[in-house]
């Protein structure tokens, strides 16, 4: 049971916020501040940076419940509303299309998704997720996270920005081709040698040789060898100056080769490959960040 209000000005109200009776003797900027009390205390939850999702639910109790989740589970939160999402709300949303798209969405609890909204979120890049229960949302948004993250690390592996660092030994007198496609017996001293590594050799001035084609251990092909294998590496030329050189001319077994760090592949494997590497392999990152700051130029 409840009681129907007909007021002018309504479309400002949110719902789940305090219904007061103003008395004559009641002081009502004190009952205004009073009621204004709950929403400011929801938006304490919102990013001071604008950065995160945009938060929609059905009251104001809905929303105080569902805030109170996504910080408990450290997801930032850029805005808010309440009742069903229009366009102004995919409007809130899709500036984080350019910034974070990963963070271009609408979490609505419990509430409709107008015909516009869904339009216009499909043209802006924004993605709503819906659910009457809190926790489907989380998973929802948990899975979505998951799969961009995937997504990003594919592209750095495959743009080559993402480097893991490796020392690789040549194996003196294992020599299968010493032109391009140089191929050659190696064992990885330290690190981790992947297919698509850029390859150089800081003894001759960093003379960049290639890049790994492919990884054979066993006449079986491998994504990547780790420390204290001995596999045979096939090292494909990236532009004429490698296609020219010569294995045994140019350099021999005696000369280590190093995959090719940068400041910004150090910064992809920090940010998107932290658990891939161990201990051992971070330390190598360092020694290898030192050798490569000193010795190459506008590194």
């Amino acid at each position: 049971m409840g009681v129907k209000i007909a007021a002018q000005g309504l479309e400002g109200a949110i719902a789940g916020t305090q219904v007061l009776i103003a008395g004559k003797e009641d002081n009502i900027e004190e009952l205004k501040l009073s009621v204004m009390e709950d929403l400011e205390e929801v938006m304490k939850d919102i990013s001071k940076e604008s950065r995160g999702v945009h938060v929609q639910a059905s009251t104001l109790g809905a929303l105080e419940a569902l805030l109170d989740f996504l910080r408990n589970s450290t997801i930032p939160v850029a805005s808010i509303n309440i009742g069903p999402v229009h366009k102004r709300d995919v409007i809130k949303a899709s500036v984080m299309a350019e910034k974070e798209p990963d963070l271009a969405l609408i979490l609505a609890f419990d509430v409709k998704i107008s015909t516009d909204a869904a339009e216009l979120a499909k043209s802006s890049g924004v993605t709503i997720f819906t659910a009457d229960i809190i926790y489907h949302l989380f998973d929802k948004f948990t899975k979505h996270m998951a799969l961009s993250k995937e997504r990003q690390r594919k592209v750095l592996l495959e743009t080559g920005v993402a480097v893991f660092p490796a020392v690789i030994k040549i194996i003196k007198g294992d020599v299968f081709n010493k032109k391009s496609p140089i191929i050659i017996g190696c064992e990885i001293e330290h690190g981790i040698l992947r297919v698509g590594t850029p390859l150089c050799i800081p003894a001759l001035k960093f003379m960049e040789i290639g890049k790994v084609g492919s990884i054979e251990h066993n006449h079986k092909e491998l994504k990547e060898a780790r420390k204290g294998m001995s596999v045979a590496v096939k090292i494909d030329a990236v532009n004429d100056q490698q296609a020219h050189l010569l294995f045994g001319r140019h350099f021999d077994h005696t000369h280590r080769l190093y995959s090719s760090l940068t400041r910004d592949g150090i910064t992809a494997l920090k940010t998107h490959f932290k658990d891939d590497l161990s201990t051992d392999e971070w330390r190598l990152v360092q020694k290898m960040k030192q050798i490569f700051s000193n010795g190459v130029q506008q590194w």
